[in-house]
């Protein structure tokens, strides 16, 4: 069962302390390093000559998980990450849905697909695309899921709970007593 855990991070609190196994399959087998991002990059004009102040909100979380599932986790946390680009394709994947329904169950149903073009594309696009995501939330081991860089708190979504357990017990300062 997946847990959620609040992380609190900077100068108070030392370094993240990882589990020496894979959060996946908890072998300890030829580890290796991966990371995930998580935040955003925000610009806001500071003032009227051009000047542009960027709030960096962007963390780069370093973590050992196995071979075997480090490029399943790794595709599936770049396909939730919440960067700008990440969103507008999902939010293109959500509209190509919206698209497939209403060709499903909509006045003019499936006898126009002939008619659609290559606008057929774009429902095709929406199902594959919501298939995917689907899988990228079942398939990832260990997700950052918010980054407040004011409060200093990461929220990490883990999806083995003995693994979150151990992540606990390893950064005591750290972590949160209860799931959130």
């Amino acid at each position: 069962m997946p847990q959620i855990v609040r992380v609190a991070i900077g100068e108070k609190f030392p370094n993240l302390t990882w589990p020496a196994c894979c959060p996946e399959c908890g072998t300890t087998k030829s580890l290796m390093k991966s990371s995930s991002r998580v935040g955003r990059i925000k610009a806001e004009q500071a003032h009227l000559r051009g000047g542009l102040k960027v709030d960096n909100g962007v963390l780069h979380l370093s973590y050992l998980i196995c071979p075997a599932h480090a490029a399943e986790t790794q595709w599936a946390n770049r396909l939730l990450e919440n960067s700008a680009v990440m969103i507008l394709i999902r939010s293109i994947f959500y509209l190509g849905a919206g698209f497939a329904l209403a060709l499903l169950v909509g006045p003019y149903r499936l006898s126009n697909f002939a008619e659609l073009g290559a606008l057929l594309a774009l429902p095709i696009l929406g199902i594959a695309g919501i298939t995917s995501l689907i899988w990228a939330r079942i398939a990832t081991s260990l997700r950052p899921m918010r980054y407040d860089p004011k409060k200093n708190v990461i929220v990490i979504r883990f999806r083995q709970a003995p693994y979150a357990t151990k992540f606990r017990v390893m950064n005591p300062e750290a972590t949160s007593n209860q799931d959130s």
